[in-house]
């Protein structure tokens, strides 16, 4: 009986003192930190059409700041196009989801949108996944992953 309680005790001690992520459950909430996100997958709207690495079209990276700025990166045939923005994390009525908006202060071309305008909409999916919604409206499917925290 002894061996219970002591094991008992032990397994709510572990439990009590771990975080979601020991689990594999992740969290779904965006952490102010310096961030970087790197671009690893792209996915186009014809079934079976994914690109990784260097396959892909583009390179390309975010890196967020602390005090909600952000630098987009890109690079093409080995130039390199560069945006600067703020960003706020956003939440919509009845959406578990979090969302990151970037608004753009320079190199709008670079913001991957439905509207044309300067803003981008970035879904959190988990604390090391974030995927771009420009897919929405025909644009590429665009996956990024946390390589710097």
């Amino acid at each position: 009986m002894k061996k219970l309680a002591v094991f008992s005790f032990v397994f709510f001690m572990l439990v009590s003192c771990s975080n979601e992520d020991d689990f594999g459950l992740e969290s779904t909430q965006f952490v102010f930190s310096e961030q970087k996100w790197e671009l690893v997958k792209m996915t186009g709207s014809i079934a079976d059409s994914e690109t990784t690495g260097n396959e892909m079209e583009w390179q390309e990276y975010y890196i967020f700041s602390p005090e909600g700025t952000f630098l987009k990166s890109r690079t093409v045939d080995e130039v390199v196009y560069e945006a600067t923005g703020s960003f706020e994390v956003v939440e919509y009525d009845e959406d578990p989801n979090h969302y990151l908006e970037l608004t753009f202060n320079t190199g709008e071309e670079l913001s991957g949108n439905c509207t044309g305008d300067d803003k981008e909409l970035l879904m959190y999916r988990t604390s090391t996944t974030i995927s771009s919604l420009w897919m929405a409206c025909d644009g590429p499917g665009l996956d990024y992953k946390l390589s710097k925290n």
